[in-house]
């Protein structure tokens, strides 16, 4: 019975990542390449602390993630949108990116390098999904 638990577990695992890997293929092939200017990025801090060293006291701050202001032109239309991935370096500011915008609703977009990257993690993590649903799913029936 824990094998079988076990193979669902792994079934359900693939099946997610299919279906964000059916979201990042979709971006690639319907999306739109265009060139984005980083107007901003900003900082988003995971916590601040207090710390007492006798009369001295000292605040800490902890940044998360960075997130950016894009500016992009899609349709005769000028769009200033921040994304929505967190990175963990900022990019520099004014510099030119190619993102690719959702030609039904152009105020979603991902870059364009990130998208490949993400289409080959998923599709391994995916496909080791398979083979560990697979293996229970073996030791369930034999």
């Amino acid at each position: 019975m824990q094998n079988l638990i076990l193979a669902c577990v792994g079934l359900a695992i693939a099946i997610a990542g299919g279906v964000y890997l059916a979201r990042l293929l979709y971006f690639k092939k319907f999306g739109v390449a265009v060139k984005a200017e980083v107007l901003d990025a900003e900082e988003v801090l995971k916590r601040r602390g207090v710390a007492m060293f006798g009369s001295i006291m000292r605040v800490a701050k902890r940044v998360s993630h960075y997130t950016h202001t894009m500016r992009y032109d899609f349709g005769g239309k000028i769009y200033k949108v921040k994304d929505k991935a967190g990175y963990t370096e900022p990019m520099k500011v004014g510099s030119t990116r190619i993102i690719l915008c959702d030609p039904k609703k152009p105020e979603s977009f991902k870059l364009e390098d990130d998208v490949q990257r993400h289409i080959t993690i998923t599709a391994a993590l995916a496909v080791m999904a398979l083979f560990f649903a697979g293996r229970f799913f073996y030791e369930y029936i034999k």
